[in-house]
């Protein structure tokens, strides 16, 4: 009797569960991979998200975030990196060619939305509400003249002290209330996921406390209500980095990124001409549209952006204050990480010195005449001239945004020290700086204002020159590339950390010389700690 055929390898395949003893089937299950459903990544450890938080903290990064250099951050989670689909965000979702474009533009349309009311309320409206406080709103001031130069003496000097309190008070704030909200966020389970609650809420409540914020109280108040405010702020803020990190695919990354610094810019250009023009004529007219702006923000963002996918089946994760701390402790035993902070912190100090108080120079410096602070006509050349410098700034952080790439080429192809080259962007912006005070010591007609108008130019090429340059040191710097997220996120401390400096140096000069100087001596002090920032860049090559 013929046997039926056999096939090998098919047919003659032993019965395993009967084959196998308990001991090799359970060899076997420790070998096989489970599909399990890996956690969220937290906020913190996201590369990607705090590349675009550090792109929001300033108009360099942003121009960083806009040029074509190409240094990404070393993400370990990226799907390039394994065998991750690049078309699939890390949500699991897969965009259509439609929801892509939506969240192009949705993100692009954010930055604007965020960052235009918050900067509008740093550099103009917080600066003007100090003022009103003590008296420089509505109370015309009596000139005293000089008599050795026959001009009048600076004026307004004992603002300077308030407002550095109050900028430091926002500082400390801050600190704490990016990690706390990152944290709450990457925990919120809702059917309309961990971001958009965050986001809509947040922008409600920056417009409440923007009214408040607007109202004429004491300086105490005006410190506790503004604190709250960095807290509103971030949980509009670090969400939307998140939501960037966590919903574009890999694949579609950097044009939404790009296009996003490009947002930054024109949004942070926007927002110092929104409060320069507002303030010209009343007080809380730059409070009134920067509250609704806020309350938009949100709710428009949610509205642009595909829908979130719901956050209530991600893992239960408890809350524990270490999680909080941990993004404030730096790394430990990294010389080249910690020679880049200290120069970002010279450069911010330096940039801060003019940043801080530049609403007290243009309108007390440039302008150092007996005015009426929202009557007298002085008050409208004075928010057209820091509108037009927000402009001029805007142009040279666009042309070092175009300009970056060919740069880093030319330093590849000729072997230049990328060290000599940020350090030289640190020398460019010292330059700008030193124009300023040079034609507003020659004072003749409109020196000043065009010496103003020039080193807003030069300094927002420099800076957005020392960025996107910068931005390689940075990353050849961090010690361990599985905790590059956290690295960069204490890196972005040092723009909290310079602001805070520039703040404390700023008052206690104009302070200490009020009877002769005043704000003057913002500008030798700013081109000293710029200076010093390139200093430290050189000697960070050693260090790597």
């Amino acid at each position: 009797m013929l046997e039926p055929y056999v096939r090998p390898g098919i047919d003659d395949r032993p019965d395993l569960d009967k084959a196998l003893s308990p001991e090799d089937k359970a060899a076997v299950a420790r070998l096989a991979i489970k599909d399990r459903r890996r956690p969220p990544e937290a906020s913190a450890d996201q590369p990607e998200a705090q590349t675009v938080r550090l792109a929001a903290a300033g108009s360099s990064a942003a121009a960083a975030a806009a040029a074509s250099v190409d240094t990404p951050a070393p993400d370990m989670s990226s799907a390039y990196l394994d065998m991750r689909d690049p078309m699939v965000a890390a949500d699991g979702q897969r965009p259509t060619t439609g929801q892509v474009s939506r969240l192009n533009w949705g993100f692009f349309a954010a930055s604007i939305l965020v960052g235009a009311p918050w900067i509008a309320l740093n550099t103009i409206a917080m600066p003007n509400a100090v003022a009103r406080l003590f008296g420089y709103d509505t109370a015309a001031l009596q000139v005293t003249i000089n008599p050795a130069t026959g001009r009048p003496l600076p004026v307004a000097t004992d603002l300077a002290m308030p407002l550095a309190v109050l900028v430091i008070v926002g500082v400390v704030a801050s600190m704490f209330a990016m990690p706390l909200i990152s944290v709450l966020s990457d925990r919120t389970r809702t059917p309309l996921g961990r971001r958009t609650p965050w986001m809509v809420a947040g922008g409600v409540l920056c417009a409440l406390l923007t009214l408040l914020l607007g109202q004429n109280t004491g300086i105490v108040v005006l410190c506790i209500f503004w604190a709250l405010m960095q807290f509103a702020y971030a949980m509009l803020s670090a969400p939307l980095a998140s939501a960037i990190s966590e919903r574009v695919p890999d694949k579609f990354r950097p044009r939404i990124e790009r296009w996003h610094g490009i947002g930054v810019m024109l949004g942070q250009a926007l927002g110092v001409c929104m409060g320069a023009l507002g303030v010209m004529f009343d007080s809380f007219t730059p409070f009134a549209y920067t509250a609704v702006l806020f309350a938009v923000s949100g709710i428009l963002t949610v509205i642009m952006l595909p829908k979130e996918p719901s956050s209530q089946e991600q893992p239960h994760q408890r809350f524990e204050s270490s999680q909080v701390f941990d993004q404030l402790r730096p790394p430990a035993h990294a010389p080249a990480f910690a020679r880049v902070f200290a120069a970002r912190v010279c450069m911010m100090t330096g940039v801060g010195l003019t940043g801080v108080f530049l609403w007290y120079l243009v309108r007390f410096w440039v302008y150092g005449k007996a005015v009426v602070f929202t009557s007298a006509p002085l008050t409208i050349p004075a928010g057209l001239l820091i509108a037009g410098m927000a402009a001029a700034t805007l142009i040279g952080a666009a042309l070092a945004s175009w300009a970056a790439g060919p740069i880093s080429e030319k330093i590849e192809e000729r072997n230049i020290a990328t060290t000599a080259v940020v350090a030289a962007s640190c020398l460019l912006y010292a330059i700008g700086v030193a124009v300023a005070w040079g034609l507003g010591v020659w004072s003749t007609g409109t020196a000043r204002e065009n010496g103003m108008l020039l080193f807003a130019l030069i300094s927002g090429f420099a800076f957005g020159i020392y960025d996107s340059l910068g931005l390689e040191l940075v990353m050849d710097s961090l010690p361990d590339p599985r905790r590059a997220g956290h690295d960069l996120g204490i890196y972005a401390l040092a723009n909290s950390a310079g602001l805070a400096l520039a703040a404390i140096i700023g008052a206690l000069l104009v302070n200490a010389f009020e009877h002769s100087f005043g704000y003057y001596l913002l500008f030798p002090s700013a081109i000293v700690m710029v200076l010093l920032a390139g200093i430290v860049t050189l000697t960070a090559e050693s260090a790597q």
